[in-house]
């Protein structure tokens, strides 16, 4: 596999993984480095990833809401105090307005300017209600179900980080591999040189093959440098997929090792389809427009209960002992029932019914996107199985001929030292060895990368296909 696309399956992950997070954050005191299996740097993903730390702060938002979604039931109280002057002015007009019924203007016999003090009362008030209605018990249910949408949410999240990480440690292994390929190359090309240079001084060979061999330990040097650079580059970039800081130097410990697996498309669909994220989230939704559909019927079709408890205790005399339960006097609390029912929402065209139809609307929709779904998804299996097979036929294919590269090499490099083979042959022959050994590791990296993104249509793993 080229490195810039090895690099763009890095970029890909920290992109999905962790957007505008520590792209830049420095770690001058990096420590020794750290070496790192699979499974350690999936954990080590799973944990610091700054996207799935989001996405658990949203599950435990609607885990609240869903714990505590019986507190619908709790009454409203409202406790309010109040201080009022009176504007009227004289003692019959006072008590007229305090207590109306009793004291009639007809009935008043003197009048008397107030004071100040005589145009102040305080009222306190205590108000408790609460309203029912059987949409609240299918409101119940809603919350439960927009808890359990966040955790399939929030499992997918976490299998596309798994999936994006284990991705990225192949493609590192790939490249690990590729240098140590060449710098094998490198060893094999300075042996010949030095022997040629000592076949060259005792004038067993001419000048010509004495520089060519030379040529040949020079002009590979400059691309292991490169391939240096771009692994400690990619190594950067894995570390901060992990979300370890900056500078921190990372070792991995693996192998690019496929088990070959053999799979029935078929077989996979059945058992394995019901698992996928993306119909068990459309799955959901249905169930929560569907409940959301039944509350909106139930606040259509029944009547509401409004239950009221009011206290208004009043004062008044404001120079009167304000402790002194006594001198309050309640002549406007009630209690109260109330049965209410909607009749507007009965209405064609009211909001209510329009409402209701745009949600038997949107549960068509969701129905015809489950069938497109489940469409989509069996096509993606097929297609997967299909390309498993392509790899591992070219995986076999790869490996022959590694082989015969080898042999032919090996053949080459006798007749070069008996001196029947031109330097050119035999390094045709070395590079077509070189092609092939990494053409064989590019073809593991694309059968694990395939076993992967099978993993991720099917949501299960494929037992034994990687390590």
């Amino acid at each position: 596999m080229k490195k810039n696309t090895l690099m763009a399956v890095l970029l890909t992950a920290i992109l999905i993984a962790e957007p505008g997070s520590r792209l830049f954050a420095q770690n001058p005191g990096a420590a020794n480095p750290m070496t790192l299996t699979l499974d350690q740097a999936v954990s080590l993903a799973l944990e610091n990833n700054i996207q799935l730390q989001s996405a658990a702060v949203d599950v435990r938002m609607k885990k609240r809401a869903r714990d505590n979604a019986w507190n619908v039931f709790i009454p409203n109280i409202q406790a309010t105090g109040t201080l009022a002057r009176t504007n009227m002015g004289t003692v019959d007009q006072t008590l007229a307005y305090l207590n109306p019924i009793t004291m009639q203007p007809e009935s008043a016999s003197f009048s008397i300017d107030l004071e100040e003090a005589d145009r102040w009362r305080a009222i306190a008030g205590l108000n408790i209600s609460l309203n029912i209605n059987l949409a609240l018990f299918e409101g119940l249910k809603a919350t439960r179900q927009n808890y359990e949408s966040g955790i399939i949410d929030w499992n997918k999240a976490q299998k596309q980080t798994e999936q994006n990480v284990k991705k990225a440690f192949y493609g590192l292994l790939l490249q690990e591999e590729s240098l140590a390929l060449m710098r094998d190359k490198l060893v094999t090309a300075e042996k010949r040189l030095e022997q040629t240079s000592v076949n060259w001084k005792n004038g067993l060979v001419p000048e010509l093959a004495y520089l060519q061999a030379q040529l040949g330990v020079e002009t590979q040097k400059p691309q292991i440098m490169e391939a240096e650079l771009s692994l400690v580059q990619q190594r950067s970039l894995f570390a901060f997929l992990l979300g370890l800081p900056v500078g921190t130097e990372v070792q991995l410990s693996g192998s690019i090792e496929p088990a070959i697996l053999e799979v029935d498309a078929d077989q996979l669909i059945r058992e394995h389809m019901h698992n996928r994220f993306d119909l068990a989230s459309l799955r959901k939704n249905i169930e929560l427009v569907n409940t959301q559909l039944r509350a909106t019927q139930l606040q259509r079709y029944t009547p509401s209960i409004s239950l009221s408890q009011s206290f208004s205790p009043t004062l008044g005399n404001i120079r009167d002992n304000w402790l002194q339960s006594d001198n309050w006097k309640d002549s406007s609390g009630a209690f109260s029932l109330t049965l209410a029912f909607n009749i507007s929402n009965l209405l064609p065209f009211s909001s209510s019914s329009i409402g209701l139809k745009d949600t038997r609307d949107n549960l068509q929709k969701l129905d015809l996107a489950t069938k497109l779904t489940l469409h989509n998804a069996e096509l993606e299996i097929r297609n997967l199985v299909k390309k498993l097979d392509k790899n591992r036929a070219s995986l076999s294919v790869m490996e022959m001929n590694v082989a015969i590269a080898e042999k032919a090499y090996r053949l080459t490099e006798q007749g070069y030292r008996a001196g029947t083979i031109e330097y050119l042959d035999l390094k045709d022959a070395e590079n077509t060895m070189m092609q092939a050994k990494i053409g064989m590791l590019s073809e593991r990296f694309n059968y694990l990368s395939t076993v992967l993104d099978l993993e991720s249509a099917l949501n299960t793993k494929l037992t034994g296909a990687h390590k």
